[in-house]
């Protein structure tokens, strides 16, 4: 003789659906897509503040030299 067997109960919980293309998108970028937004923001704004500083720089000391070096691209004459 087998003892009963106690019944397995499941319970079905519904979830929330996605309702448009914009929340498949926040869900597929997340947080890898929040740092990498983040990272490229930053490296623009870095960017304008070094090359805002240099232009400032360069119109407060215009008697200095700019820092640049020739490529000599140009030929030379050895003739």
């Amino acid at each position: 003789m087998q003892a009963p067997s106690t019944p397995i109960i499941v319970k079905i919980v519904e979830t929330d659906e996605i309702s448009g293309l914009g929340d498949v998108m926040v869900e597929a970028i997340g947080l890898t897509g929040a740092i990498s937004v983040g990272a490229a923001a930053f490296g623009l704004l870095l960017a304008a503040v070094i090359i805002g500083y240099r232009k400032i720089n360069a119109r407060l000391h215009p008697e200095e030299d700019a820092q640049t070096q020739p490529l000599g691209l140009t030929p030379t004459s050895h003739q």
